[in-house]
């Protein structure tokens, strides 16, 4: 039994840590979706929310799995840091549950709110915008791309062995995708991360109806592939370029090139 909890514990990290990602960022875009108030601050409350909930979940998960919480990390460090694919693939798995049960939990929570939402059909219900992503298909995958990058990249930056930001390492990171996603989005139209859009995506089909896949001309697939070429962008650039230009010229100092 301590064997099989051993093993399971990594996944079980990434579910938990995702789901406390999904239910604070999720949870502040509900309460902008349903107030009457948010009006022009929603972009920053959005941001500094998916933030903080990006630190929180890392927090909660690093050092049992490495505080993933996202495909796209996942597939950099399988990429270019030697986790295994049976174990990335694991990652992805529980991440995108976690997000999934996180959507289930926010819409436990807002369920009286998000019931005043009118819905004209046909056409998607309004409330599914609480859970999902939405954009036009060029700018928004562009935007997954841009976002995603400066991300990643700043993820490998403060994780790096060498960094003097390590210590902080869940609170950069979280203060990093908040400078990002306030840099190209507005508060439904970007996500940064595969499992946030899709495992609460998935959940808003069962709750309000399978339009939440056509919406757009079909964007769900978006924010699910954009983030992934981002992230692997990003990881690539930090690897091959930063790092190793940096362990270049450290050696050099000490006399070792």
């Amino acid at each position: 039994m301590t064997s099989l909890r051993n093993v399971a514990a990594p996944y079980w990290a990434e579910f938990i840590g995702t789901l406390v990602l999904t239910v604070v960022g999720l949870g502040i875009t509900a309460q902008n979706l349903t107030s009457s108030t948010a009006g022009k601050t929603a972009a920053l409350s959005s941001s500094l929310g998916w933030g903080l909930g990006v630190t929180l979940g890392i927090w909660t998960t690093e050092h049992v799995s490495g505080g993933h919480i996202n495909p796209a990390v996942t597939i950099g460090r399988a990429l270019f840091n030697n986790l295994s694919w049976a174990k990335a693939v694991g990652y992805i798995g529980a991440q995108t549950l976690g997000a999934f049960v996180g959507a289930f939990i926010v819409w436990v929570n807002f369920a009286s709110s998000l019931s005043s939402i009118k819905h004209k059909d046909p056409g998607m219900h309004p409330a599914s915008y609480a859970f999902i992503t939405s954009n036009d298909t060029w700018y928004g995958f562009v935007n997954e791309i841009t976002a995603t990058f400066i991300f990643v990249l700043a993820i490998y930056a403060v994780t790096d062995n060498t960094s003097n930001a390590k210590s902080i390492a869940p609170l950069a990171i979280g203060l990093a995708l908040t400078g990002a996603s306030l840099a190209v989005s507005t508060p439904l139209n970007i996500a940064l991360n595969p499992a946030r859009d899709f495992g609460p995506r998935v959940f808003a089909a069962f709750a309000y109806g399978f339009d939440v896949f056509a919406d757009r001309k079909f964007y769900f697939w978006v924010p699910i592939v954009a983030p992934v070429i981002g992230g692997t962008l990003g990881a690539f650039v930090y690897e091959w370029l930063v790092k190793r230009d940096a362990e270049y010229h450290h050696n050099l100092e000490e006399g070792n090139a």
